[in-house]
């Protein structure tokens, strides 16, 4: 009887770790073919961080398509939009803005997140529907938020972005399951 404890134990952890190797080869792989993409080449880093998010999530570990990906990438870049959001009410809450201009433009950001997570929530609903299409055009439409909020603040205006690393983050978190969901529809 202890045998067959052992052999029972000893068959779990093997096929946990044979698991494990298997969402991170198809991360590896799967964000190298996407980061060759001309939609993502002028992100820097893209590679590298397409596989660091999705390994960082747990349940990456649980991936065994580019299905599973593309939600888990889905999850990742609605968190890294809430994170953005919380980080932007924090600094108009606490006056960390350098001008009234300034607050005016985080203020604009904040409409921009708020419509982005509209259109990542609807994605993500189209995803589990399986109309894949009308989800690629929503996750798509959701990249807007940091662009045109890190556009507010140009030179023009003399205004610096005081998110605008975390503002490039969320491009990216929003363009790996987007270009995830490009790759599988060729």
């Amino acid at each position: 009887m202890k045998m067959l404890m052992y052999i029972v134990v000893f068959v779990l952890l093997f096929t946990g770790c044979m698991a494990n190797k298997v969402a991170d080869s198809l991360i590896q792989e799967s964000c190298k073919n996407i980061s060759k993409s001309i939609l993502v080449d002028t992100i820097p880093n893209f590679e590298k961080d397409c596989i660091e998010s999705l390994k960082a999530n747990p349940e990456s570990q649980k991936a065994r398509n580019v299905d599973d990906l593309i939600m888990v990438g889905m999850n990742n870049a609605m968190s890294q939009l809430s994170n953005v959001k919380t980080t932007v009410e924090k600094i108009i809450k606490e006056k960390k803005y350098k001008s009234s201009l300034s607050k005016k433009l985080l203020e604009e950001c904040l409409k921009l997140y708020s419509k982005s997570a509209h259109m990542l929530t609807s994605g993500l609903n189209y995803l589990k529907k399986g109309n894949l299409e009308k989800a690629q055009y929503e996750i798509n439409d959701a990249d807007e938020a940091p662009v045109f909020c890190e556009l507010k603040f140009n030179g023009d205006n003399q205004q610096i972005s005081p998110v605008k690393k975390e503002n490039d983050l969320l491009l990216t978190m929003i363009n790996i399951p987007y270009m995830l969901l490009m790759e599988q529809n060729l």
